[in-house]
């Protein structure tokens, strides 16, 4: 039977207070201005729990995957934004730490404090998240690196001060090798950055960056030149949980309001919750929201362990992304016309996972990785 240490317990309920009392309040104008993600990282920087699942010879807690998949789904029952900023910040010191070790351990630990906030660089329009496809370049032209290429989805960018760029240094696209990581400025002349109006995760900063010969010193590369993408894929891999956490809060947050709403709404002489097919959609999706915490809670215990949880986090994410999806649709019915007023959260959490559901669950790689569970074994 799985269940949580007494550090987790205590851990579980700092990072709900804050975002019961902090978030709660804060998420609507995140939603309307779409800004302000710099502020969860922040916070969590002054609170001390920023490093959660980051080793503690790099300043961090070493609580491990599952304080993580705890923080992305207390935050994501409040706000799909703030948790994605959390996650943004916690995959680039992922990256820092798989890619650069003990080389970049003062960049580590100025982000597990939160003096740097991160974004992450990988995306591309052409080539996804394949890393092999890369197509920027950062070229050597005397003791400088000249990055050129197009960056999209890139989570953090409008409020960070650092990037995480993953770029070719050498070799061409499809080639593994030759792939570097450079932590570079973000107010570097020659970056653009433009923040997308997206519909779902507003406030996390996600934007398209353009590098049009930004020059950046040599020594902005990570670790070894040209051999990143063994690590970047690791911390990738890693971080996969993390969007899982994300939309089982989602799922969570929408499923809180609607059970609510429908006790305290009456219809017909009672209230919603006594009419069957109110509490037959209900108990449904509470079987869907329990079933994605254990799936993620399961891939995150794994990944604690050392063993790869490559299937197991894959599940754990499709599941919870397309769990999100539904519980807020079912929620936004039981609110009926109350639930279409824009900004409202039940509102709010369905367009969050509609974002989730559209990036991460139905994402092809998803079902490739998870497809690998039905092989027959040898």
């Amino acid at each position: 039977m799985f269940e949580l240490t007494k550090e987790q317990l205590e851990y579980k309920e700092k990072v709900r207070d804050y975002a019961q009392k902090v978030v709660r309040e804060y998420a609507k104008a995140m939603d309307e201005k779409n800004e302000g993600g710099e502020k969860i990282v922040k916070d969590f920087g002054e609170m001390g729990l920023l490093g959660m699942k980051i080793p503690p010879q790099y300043g961090g807690l070493g609580l491990g995957e599952v304080a993580f998949a705890i923080a992305t789904e207390e935050l994501g029952a409040e706000s799909g934004g703030a948790s994605h900023s959390l996650h943004t910040q916690l995959n680039a010191l992922q990256l820092l730490v798989s890619v650069g070790g003990d080389s970049a351990k003062t960049w580590i630990e100025e982000g597990v404090k939160g003096k740097e906030i991160y974004a992450v660089a990988l995306t591309e329009p052409g080539a996804g998240s394949d890393l092999g496809a890369l197509q920027t370049t950062a070229k050597l032209e005397g003791n400088e690196l000249v990055i050129n290429g197009e960056k999209i989805f890139t989570s953090g960018a409008s409020f960070s001060t650092k990037m995480v760029v993953l770029a070719r240094t050498s070799g061409n696209p499809g080639d593994r090798q030759g792939i570097s990581m450079l932590l570079v400025d973000t107010k570097t002349p020659g970056i653009e950055v433009h923040k997308l109006d997206l519909m779902g995760i507003r406030g996390a900063g996600v934007s398209y960056v353009k590098f049009n010969n930004a020059r950046v010193p040599k020594d902005s590369i990570i670790g070894k030149e040209g051999d990143a993408f063994r690590g970047a894929i690791k911390a990738l891999m890693v971080s996969r949980n993390g969007y899982a956490g994300i939309a089982v809060g989602i799922a969570r947050g929408a499923l809180e309001d609607a059970v609510n709403r429908a006790a305290s709404r009456k219809q017909f002489g009672k209230s919603l919750l006594e009419q069957e097919w109110i509490s037959f959609n209900l108990a449904d999706a509470l079987v869907k929201v329990e079933a994605s915490r254990l799936l993620t809670m399961r891939a995150a215990y794994m990944l604690d362990k050392g063993i790869e949880a490559l299937t197991e986090a894959s599940m754990a994410k499709y599941m919870a992304a397309i769990t999100a999806a539904e519980v807020s649709r079912t929620a936004l019915h039981i609110f009926g016309g109350h639930g279409l007023n824009r900004g409202s959260k039940v509102e709010r959490l369905y367009r969050d996972a509609k974002i989730m559901e559209i990036a991460e669950g139905t994402n092809e790689m998803q079902l490739i990785a998870v497809s690998r569970a039905l092989q027959p074994k040898k």
